[in-house]
């Protein structure tokens, strides 16, 4: 009998855990999930940490004179696009509050721990081929798995 008290807990719990196992991402977003470093700018000297949780990204870095920084926004995939796969980054806000254009790029998977990816740039075209334009326009970079 006393069993029988958290039936309809049970009752309540599972539809919704249900629902958040059918949120969960699938395919190349699962694939994208976690904690990712790469370094960015002409020189490579701007280290920046992407941590992508669903389809939220943050990314937090310091430059070369120690300022450092937060963006935020969302991730969108389109995995069957040919002959690239594609990503966009979209609704990203910086540290000053203003939303910037949408980034279209280019990504493939190198392994498990790697991703490459081509951006055209905020507000540019995408990027055709996986390769870093004059003034990183587009900019080509590689993000690796953080390992905790």
């Amino acid at each position: 009998m006393r069993a029988l008290r958290f039936v309809p807990l049970f009752a309540i719990l599972f539809p919704v855990l249900a629902t958040a196992a059918d949120d969960a991402p699938k395919g190349d977003l699962a694939k994208f999930q976690g904690k990712w470093k790469t370094s960015l700018g002409p020189e490579k000297n701007i280290t920046l940490t992407v941590e992508i949780k669903g389809s939220v990204v943050t990314a937090s870095g310091s430059a070369p004179d120690g300022q450092t920084f937060e963006i935020k926004g969302e991730i969108k995939l389109d995995a069957a696009a040919k002959p690239f796969k594609t990503v966009d980054w979209v609704k990203f806000v910086g540290p000053d509050g203003n939303e910037s254009p949408d980034n279209k790029g280019l990504y493939e998977f190198v392994d498990d721990d790697t991703i490459k990816i081509c951006n055209g740039g905020p507000g540019n075209d995408r990027p055709t081929e996986f390769k870093e334009g004059e003034n990183e326009k587009p900019s080509l970079i590689v993000l690796k798995r953080e390992k905790n």
